[in-house]
């Protein structure tokens, strides 16, 4: 007997699009397990904007913020637990319309460490056609949620970058 997922999708005109298929269609990740080939705290450094970052999630914390000195202070952070603090807080000015570029700045990040670790690009490809869900049951914007009902910003992000992978080994 074949387990279902239930899971939406935001689409970029605002409907939310649901969807039902079986477990095998589905991809689950869990992005901030540091073990997971497709999630964003594993250390896995890479270069991008002039400078060498630890992680895709310190990349990701840091560019939240205007100011160099506050960027550079969550960079630096020798771990993730410091560099999400040093991320948070009211009394830092964030980059303005920050919601709406969390997703290309992830993007950058993870295309990033796919062209720079082979073996993670392979893994994301290897998943083939199937749906990317980053299963939190607590991030809705990110994940799917409890209830699957999230936005699943993190495997819409993966499934772009699979689809961009593709298309760069065609050329």
């Amino acid at each position: 007997m074949s387990r279902a997922v239930s899971f939406s999708v935001k689409q970029p005109n605002g409907e939310t699009v649901f969807f039902t298929q079986s477990a095998e269609d589905a991809h689950c990740i869990n992005m901030k397990d540091p073990d997971e080939p497709l999630g964003r705290v594993a250390l896995r450094s890479f270069e991008l904007e002039g400078v060498t970052w630890p992680t895709a999630e310190h990349y990701l914390q840091a560019m939240r913020f205007e100011r160099e000195a506050d960027r550079e202070a969550v960079r630096q952070a020798p771990t993730l637990e410091r560099a999400r603090k040093l991320a948070g807080g009211w009394f830092k000015k964030k980059r303005p319309n920050w919601k709406a570029e969390q997703p290309v700045l992830m993007s950058r990040a993870l295309y990033t460490q796919c062209l720079t670790y082979p073996e993670m690009a392979q893994a994301l490809l290897g998943t083939g056609d199937q749906v990317l869900l980053e299963d939190s049951q607590f991030d809705y914007y990110w994940g799917i949620g409890r209830d699957r009902r999230g936005d699943n910003h993190y495997g819409q992000v993966l499934m772009n970058i699979r689809e961009r992978l593709r298309q760069r080994a065609a050329e």
